[in-house]
């Protein structure tokens, strides 16, 4: 156990850092004393500070204790290169460690070092687990909350092929794959794995997603459906959901009606039917199927999410923001959080629309980047760059790692006509991860966008797909640079497989400007506005539509 400071020794450390003007002005050398600062910056938010100072508090000391409140101040943190340095002289003093390899090994995935992080997970698979099946149960679980998910995917799928008789191996490797945007890996991976182990009913729903996901919705809807059979209502809940992926809401609604009737999945069955009636413009029906959903007990936030996405399309914008401000909780939280933000500013209440996601940001300080940067784009998008581009700033000092924040401020950039700035900062995160597809597309598409080299663009754009072949974004970007081509009607065909998978407001901005560009005027407003009823007030769309129809269309 670590001895840390009283509260009265970090008020009174606070306080002379405040009159020396920071953390760092108080020249601390021994271990407590930089143990002391330490805690007075996670308090103040200085996260990098932190996470340094612990690392050379540990250094001066030896004490594996402190190595590790270290590694975990930079693990939690998003701190991923000082964690790097943390655990490597971590490492370094206690070479058999499996604690400094283990936060070594993340922090090398997060900054996308592929062969270093491979090493140090083989040798974890190899010491610290009583099998290789266990090994990769324990860290397919693990790795798939972090962020770099194709880093993640090939580095475990390579490690995978080390091992080719065990199914846990391939299993991993196939869901660390599906999630990271790569179904034909994913397909390939659990194949092996059901070579193996014929009968593993987990193996097989991932079969079938895979399939599903990489676009083949008869197939995998097949071997979901034996599944679903002969099985429990969660599985019949699964099967159903993945029938509204595949856009068959009507063989979806039976399912979900039924099980609605039931109680084991009845909130989760109730939220299905409730997006089959939203999609329809049946709001009186979503609202009352939602409201139910509320009277369960369960899944609230979800309950909550889906009222205010009604209440937004129905044009009730205070019912909305009131609504999306009950979502504090969930995968839907940021989402919903942002919406509200964006509804305060558009509607003149900026202060009380700052404090509500300020409020939220203290009580779920997990979501901080995230925020930032979404908050960032929503006030660039009402005018306020400068404001934007001081955020970012200042969440880059607490961050200096986060690559979301380069991209959201490489956008804001852009938006305000600093081409060249954003550009640069996209370059080098490009250069810095040359491997990562995020990188490589954003990089790519803003190119795109201005027609500029477009050759390269398309080159980058085309590696970043190869890597995640199942996204909608990177196929969007691929529409929209071999719109920029002059090859229209290649780039429509990649754009409307993008927005069958993902009917997402860009996207069908893009896609609706192709269809206008070919002559098809009318399908590209349908386009528009159809998007738009679900997505109001989205900029993408607004001005698509001001461009081509005018102002009052």
């Amino acid at each position: 156990m670590i001895q840390l400071p009283s509260r009265r020794a970090r008020a009174a450390l606070a306080g002379l850092a405040l009159l020396f003007g920071g953390c760092t002005g108080l020249g601390a050398t021994s271990p407590g004393e930089r143990m002391l600062v330490a805690e007075v910056a996670v308090e103040r938010g200085e996260y990098a500070v932190a996470a340094s100072e612990y690392r050379l508090a540990a250094a001066a000391s030896g004490d594996a204790a402190i190595a590790e409140r270290a590694a975990r101040i930079g693990f939690d943190n998003g701190q991923d290169r000082e964690l790097a340095r943390t655990a490597a002289e971590w490492l370094a003093r206690d070479p058999r460690g499996e604690a400094p390899r283990r936060f070594l090994a993340v922090a090398l995935l997060e900054l996308d070092d592929r062969t270093a992080a491979g090493s140090a997970l083989g040798e974890l698979v190899r010491t610290a687990y009583a099998s290789p099946a266990e090994a990769f149960n324990a860290l397919g679980e693990s790795l798939a909350a972090l962020r770099n998910d194709t880093g993640v995917a090939r580095t475990v799928g390579q490690l995978a092929t080390q091992y080719p008789a065990v199914p846990e191996a391939q299993y991993a490797a196939a869901a660390l794959a599906l999630a990271a945007g790569n179904s034909p890996d994913a397909l390939a991976a659990v194949s092996r794995a059901l070579a193996l182990r014929p009968d593993w009913r987990e193996a097989r729903w991932l079969h079938a997603r895979a399939r599903i996901a990489g676009g083949d919705c008869d197939g995998g809807l097949k071997e979901a459906s034996s599944l679903a059979a002969e099985s429990t209502d969660t599985d019949r809940l699964v099967y159903a959901w993945l029938l509204t992926a595949c856009d068959r809401g009507a063989e979806a609604q039976p399912y979900f009606a039924d099980l609605a009737r039931g109680q084991v999945v009845r909130s989760e069955a109730l939220e299905g039917l409730a997006g089959l009636d939203a999609d329809e413009h049946r709001w009186d029906e979503a609202t009352s199927r939602y409201t139910e959903m509320l009277a369960t007990g369960r899944n609230a936030d979800r309950a909550f999410f889906g009222l205010a996405v009604v209440a937004d399309r129905r044009g009730e914008r205070e019912r909305a923001l009131r609504l999306y401000g009950r979502v504090t909780s969930g995968p839907r939280a940021v989402s919903a959080q942002l919406r509200a933000y964006r509804l305060g500013l558009e509607h003149g209440d900026a202060w009380a629309a700052a404090r509500q996601l300020d409020e939220f940001v203290l009580a779920s300080s997990e979501h901080r980047v995230e925020v930032t940067a979404g908050r960032a784009q929503v006030l660039a998008d009402v005018g306020r760059v400068p404001d934007a581009l001081a955020l970012l700033a200042r969440a880059q000092q607490a961050y200096p790692d986060r690559v979301e924040l380069r991209y959201a401020r490489a956008t804001v950039l852009e938006q305000s006509g600093a081409l060249e700035a954003a550009l640069r900062e996209l370059r080098a995160v490009a250069r810095q991860r040359p491997l990562d597809p995020t990188a490589q597309n954003a990089l790519g598409f803003t190119l795109a966008d201005h027609g500029l080299e477009l050759a390269d663009a398309e080159r980058r754009i085309r590696a970043a797909l190869a890597d995640r072949p199942d996204s909608a974004a990177i196929k969007d970007s691929l529409g929209w640079v071999l719109h920029r081509r002059g090859r229209s009607a290649e780039g429509l065909d990649w754009l409307q497989r993008a927005y069958a998978v993902d009917p997402d407001p860009e996207i069908a901005a893009h896609l609706g400007e192709v269809q206008w560009a070919l002559g098809d005027r009318g399908a590209a407003e349908r386009t528009w506005r159809g998007a738009l009823d679900k997505n109001p007030g989205d900029p993408h769309l607004t001005k698509a539509l001001e461009r081509n129809l005018g102002p009052r269309s």
